[in-house]
């Protein structure tokens, strides 16, 4: 069946497959195939088959294959859920709405492609009226996913969502999901550009009441990326209106890394922000072939820490079946299964409690086991390869009670605001005005100059400058703006940050002129484009306001993300509770939460060394933060040295070296410093393992138990 209209093929034989697909298929194949195709329906954009015919890492997504009837796997990968009608719950502050449960394309490793899924009735808009009445009634609830299915395909369900949810008072996100922007952009082109005026306008009229509204997408490999998709991302951002990008791990597709940059940087220019890498694809029946042992998806988090921006750095996350973990900070792998080694059991933030506070379940016994600590263990099928990458259980702790130190805080507030610069340089700048604190980013003076351009100009990988001043970037606008307007010129810049404390302790200085000015600096684009950010930092979650969500929506309005980081700082900052609230404050107000230091920053190091912050301490925020906030308030755990950032246990390991704690830095090597300048030697306190790594002290850092913290290298 073509529809034409559509441009949306359903086959349903081989031979037509074939024919649209310009491929043929082996005799031997062809009757596994129909069998395929008759369990797990197929279905193509002419985007998608277009892509397919010059790409195969394209068509490997979709079409069938008869490696699908391998019935190992699972039919359903959650657990620990709330139905009511169209509503799924895994979270007490988030629901899901399916609002039907087709797609334009099918994805052959969607974990929910099983027939019967893809076979229930689809809501009425009655029904989308009744989910809005529950979410009414349950203030905890203040983020709606919104999905399928396509929920685009489902126009009258989908406006009957957004225009209800829109009056629901604690409803502070409208996040819509589809992949479309990816293999069937015309989407939103069709009807006179439908449903881009559509949600422009109803972010508009959701802003004036402290709402948003977001688009969720997914993206796997660079050849998926059109001029259509990427032109679609920089209008919805433009209006103000976030595109975030989910990417699951497919085996023997975008595995090795390199993809992922190339991916990454394009999405990254057109103004999408990069969420989610998933470590292995769902274990559903029918997906093996795309599966991949967890070690390769840690070994691609290290090469895209060496390799890629770190705003364009993606979560490495695993969605078990009673909620997301994130490696190494919020979930580890335990132990393998003792019943089945094709299973592992990984460690979860989550309570029992926390799933009866919302009527879900997770007490399946042979799914989830309650270890030492009280959180949930979840058994997984996935295998791991690398068996250091088991940790067993972690002690008992007890969570630091909140204390704020308001004289410190004060104290710590005015030298954040005097001098901003980190000074971080990896390798030697000479005399120039700038650090160069990774392969791809630079921190430049605002009052640099043709010298420091010309630095820039000469090495292509760079992508991300970051322009600062002692006192504000944004107080030195006009030399900033010179300076954006000549990086404008260097193709391989895509991304410029504004450093920009005062946003969040003198946000004044941001004038009607001001944000017109960054607002004619952005430059979202297909062709040379140089996205503008501001980067600013909070020292307290009683420092967030009002005031601050209003000024991040009118630089929103002009395509302009904030973000923003927090240093730990024990005694001030550093409790679980205190994060969270952070997580959650920042994400009200819509500030992306991109960074916690760990250790290493200006302002953290006479402080810490005094009030170190203990390994443990980072477990249990990490796993508040996890288990309490919304997936899109979620940091990356930092940890900077003078050799660069590296991820808190997912691209570190710790270690106890003369007296105190080391990092071995799992991305960088002496020939990764060489590439930027040839005379780099370790510094003489810097030792490498037997693999070329380097072993970095992290001051301001302790271990009050073995917990995450490695046997040192032998010699």
């Amino acid at each position: 069946i073509f529809r034409v209209e559509q441009c949306i093929a359903e086959i349903k034989d081989v031979a037509q497959l074939e024919t649209l697909t310009n491929s043929v298929v082996p005799e031997h194949e062809r009757d596994s195939l129909r069998q395929v195709m008759d369990t797990y329906p197929v279905r193509l954009s002419m985007h998608a088959l277009r892509q397919m015919r010059v790409s195969e890492a394209v068509g490997y997504q979709y079409a069938p294959f008869v490696q699908e009837l391998d019935p190992a796997g699972e039919v359903n990968t959650w657990v620990g859920r709330f139905y009511e009608g169209l509503i799924e719950r895994m979270y007490a502050n988030r629901v899901i709405f399916l609002l039907n449960m087709s797609c334009p394309v099918y994805c052959r490793f969607c974990f929910r492609k099983h027939k019967d899924l893809r076979n229930h009735p689809d809501p009425t808009p009655g029904d989308v009226l009744r989910a809005v009445g529950y979410v009414r009634e349950d203030p905890r609830v203040g983020e709606i996913l919104i999905t399928g299915g396509d929920p685009f395909l489902a126009r009258k369900n989908m406006t009957t969502a957004i225009e209800g949810l829109t009056g629901v008072p604690h409803v502070r996100t409208m996040r819509l999901a589809t992949r479309s922007v990816s293999y069937y952009p015309q989407m939103f082109r069709d009807n006179d550009g439908f449903w881009l005026k559509y949600l422009s306008r109803k972010n508009i009229e959701a802003g004036l009441q402290d709402k948003r509204i977001e688009v969720a997408t997914h993206f796997i490999h660079p050849d998926e990326v059109s001029i259509e998709s990427l032109e679609i991302i920089s209008e919805l951002v433009s209006n103000g209106i976030p595109v975030y990008v989910q990417t699951p791990f497919l085996n023997n597709c975008n595995d090795r890394g390199p993809e992922l940059v190339r991916l990454f940087r394009l999405l990254r220019g057109a103004g999408a922000e990069l969420h989610y890498i998933f470590i292995p694809c769902s274990p559903i029946k029918g997906n093996g072939i795309y599966r991949t042992a967890i070690s390769r998806g840690l070994d691609a988090a290290c090469h895209l820490r060496a390799h890629l921006s770190d705003r364009a750095m993606p979560g490495i996350c695993t969605a078990t079946a009673t909620g997301k973990i994130d490696w190494f900070s919020s979930g580890w792998a335990v132990e393998k299964d003792a019943s089945d080694r094709n299973f592992i059991w990984i460690r979860t933030p989550y309570t029992p409690a926390f799933f009866r506070n919302f009527g879900g379940k997770a007490d399946e016994p042979d799914v989830v086991r309650l270890n030492p600590e009280g959180t949930l263990d979840v058994r997984f099928m996935a295998g791991i390869e690398d068996e250091t990458c088991f940790l067993g259980n972690r002690p008992a702790t007890t969570p630091r009670a909140d204390r704020t130190d308001e004289d410190a805080l004060a104290r710590l507030q005015r030298d954040a605001a005097r001098n901003q610069r980190i000074g971080c340089s990896i390798v030697p700048a000479g005399p120039l005005k700038l650090f160069r604190p990774h392969e791809t980013r630079v921190e430049l003076d605002a009052a640099a100059g043709e010298p420091e351009i010309n630095y820039i100009r000469s090495d292509g990988r760079v992508t991300d400058v970051l322009i600062s001043a002692e006192a504000d970037a944004v107080e030195h606008l006009h030399d900033a703006a010179v300076l954006v307007e000549k990086l404008r010129g260097i193709r391989h810049v895509n991304a410029v940050r504004l450093r920009s404390v005062k946003f969040n302790y003198s946000p004044g200085i941001y004038t009607g002129a001001v944000i017109s000015t960054l607002g004619r600096l952005n430059n979202l684009s297909v062709s040379g484009p140089l996205r503008l950010e501001i980067e600013t930092q909070f020292l307290h979650p009683g420092e967030i306001t009002t005031a601050h969500g209003k000024l991040a929506a009118r630089l929103r309005g002009n395509g302009i993300t904030v973000y923003g980081n927090l240093p730990l700082l024990r005694g001030v900052n550093a409790t679980a509770g205190q994060v969270e609230r952070t997580a959650h404050g920042l994400r009200a107000i819509g500030i992306e939460f991109h960074h916690v230091y760990v250790a290493g920053l200006p302002i953290q190091r006479a402080w810490n060394a005094v009030n170190p912050m203990d390994v443990s301490d980072i477990t249990d925020i990490a796993s508040r933060v996890r288990m309490e906030g919304s997936g899109r308030e979620i940091p990356r755990y930092i940890i900077l040295t003078e050799l660069g950032e590296v991820d808190f246990g997912l691209t570190s390991r710790l270690m106890r070296k003369n007296g105190g704690l080391a990092a071995l830095l799992l991305p960088y090597s002496l020939e990764y410093y060489r590439a930027m300048d040839a005379r780099f030697n370790w510094p003489p306190h810097v030792q490498a393992d037997s693999t070329g790594r380097p072993i970095v002290p992290v001051p301001g850092l302790t271990a009050s138990n073995d917990f995450l913290v490695y046997p040192p290298p032998g010699p």
